[in-house]
């Protein structure tokens, strides 16, 4: 289960890594466009995965679960704005909007989102492998 957390790193690194590129290229430019769209494919499967990976069982547990709701609230606004930011990009992409210095303004609000959100979801990484390990024990001591 820790390789989770490894593979969590990992695909946010790609994440910040196609949104720098959509940051530097500008989404005016062909590659500035791929890359924002591969970013927010990584994006969704990052969500989904530490959701289903990460959120749930930590939401399941009732020694987990009152933390778990209360950095869920924190991060409840920050995904708000993400989510607007998200869709004014992708509307002004699909209207071929001329204003792309007003799309590559988002983009950089976006990119500022998503680093705070994930600096807020760091704090579980410790909590997970408390959990882990707490598991672990009870999955071996009920042997």
């Amino acid at each position: 289960m820790f390789q989770d957390v490894d593979a969590f790193d990992h695909d946010e690194q790609a994440l910040f890594s196609a949104l720098d590129t959509a940051l530097q290229d500008g989404l005016a430019s062909p590659t500035g466009r791929s890359a924002y769209h591969r970013a927010m494919a990584a994006l969704d499967q990052l969500v989904e995965d530490r959701e289903e990976r990460l959120y749930s069982p930590l939401a399941a547990d009732p020694l987990t679960r009152d933390y778990i709701s209360r950095l869920d609230g924190q991060i409840h606004g920050v995904s708000g704005r993400i989510d607007i930011l998200r869709t004014h990009i992708e509307l002004g992409l699909m209207s071929a909007s001329e204003n792309h210095a007003d799309l590559d303004a988002s983009l950089l609000r976006l990119v500022r989102q998503l680093r705070a959100r994930f600096r807020r979801e760091a704090v579980l990484i410790p909590v997970y492998a408390g959990w882990l390990d707490r598991s672990a024990n009870l999955a071996e001591a009920a042997l």
